[in-house]
């Protein structure tokens, strides 16, 4: 549900800024949230792996997980095209891939991926204590 809302809003301040079609609203589609939470499975898999195993930091884990988004982005898009269900076509943007990625949106991506990295060290956290 957090990826599906992220689209959201990521929409409506990209339309807002100019760099949409100029409408102040947000859009998604259903696929994302299966999209988005199947993601999220596998990336809090990746975060218990790469720090618990690894060791690994933030900033070391942001990389993988950015490639990630990307591989999962162009996987999904894959998927959704040839069943002419994809939302997205980023073929009017530099950098694109088929369309379906592209590295205008790298700092987003870096940015969730280190908002979601403190969101889940704060999640790891939360205990439920038991009052008698």
């Amino acid at each position: 549900m957090h990826g599906f809302l992220d689209e959201i809003f990521f929409t409506f301040f990209f339309n807002v800024l100019g760099q949409g079609d100029g409408a102040a609203s947000g859009h998604t589609s259903l696929w994302s949230f299966f999209m988005y939470g199947s993601c999220g499975v596998v990336v809090e898999k990746l975060y218990f792996y790469l720090q618990y195993s690894r060791g690994w930091g933030t900033w070391k884990r942001v990389p993988i997980y950015v490639l990630f988004i990307y591989a999962w982005e162009l996987f999904w898009g894959l998927g959704l095209r040839m069943c002419g269900a994809c939302s997205w076509d980023y073929s009017h943007y530099p950098l694109n891939f088929m369309g379906l990625i592209t590295l205008m949106y790298l700092p987003c991506w870096i940015f969730l991926s280190v908002y979601q990295d403190l969101v889940s060290n704060v999640l790891e956290r939360v205990q439920y204590i038991p009052t008698n």
